[in-house]
């Protein structure tokens, strides 16, 4: 009897874990295509733009820490890449974005979304080898929406419709992250 208390237990605690990673997926999506419709109406409204990517860093890193636990070889990189997209609180919860949100936006793509700061600090595995390519899923979900961010500050303040472009493509690719994130976490 105890067995199956002990098995019923973990079953719904697996169960909760589920859906709360569908939760955070979710909740990614809508605030992703949130700056999506902006972008399509060309009204971008940096504050709005800024407050949902708080809300997206909030959901990808909690979805990139239970990566991490799942595959813990990655948690060097997902944790470098945290530590540079958002501001942590003592309980470990999301109370800002980091200092990434300041970098142009070439240098974002360069460094952190091509990999380029885990090839001149090296962490202990190597993102280009296959078998550790998954490792760039959270990561994605972490950088694509403060590229979005820096670019709709760009687009804000010089009007290019390259911006506005980036803006739009960059939050679809990070929408599409998280999915494949959760995807990978419910295997």
């Amino acid at each position: 009897m105890l067995r199956i208390a002990v098995f019923l237990l973990a079953t719904s605690l697996v169960s909760l874990q589920g859906a709360d990673l569908a939760a955070a997926q979710r909740s990614y999506h809508v605030a992703g295509r949130a700056v999506v419709d902006m972008a399509n109406t060309q009204k971008v409204d940096v504050a709005v733009v800024e407050a949902k990517v708080l809300e997206m860093t909030r959901h990808s890193v909690a979805l990139a820490q239970a990566y991490a636990a799942k595959f813990p070889d990655g948690k060097p990189v997902i944790d470098m890449t945290i530590a540079q997209a958002a501001i942590l609180g003592p309980d470990g919860a999301v109370t800002g974005l980091g200092p990434m949100q300041n970098l142009p936006f070439s240098d974002i793509e360069e460094q952190w979304h091509d990999l380029g700061h885990f090839k001149t600090n090296p962490v202990g595995i190597d993102l280009s080898d296959e078998k550790n390519e998954h490792f760039t899923d959270p990561l994605h979900t972490i950088i694509h929406p403060i590229m979005t961010l820096v670019a709709a500050r760009a687009y804000a303040k010089e009007g290019k419709p390259d911006d506005l472009k980036a803006m739009k493509a960059e939050m679809e690719e990070g929408i599409e992250q998280a999915e494949k994130l959760v995807e990978a976490l419910n295997k």
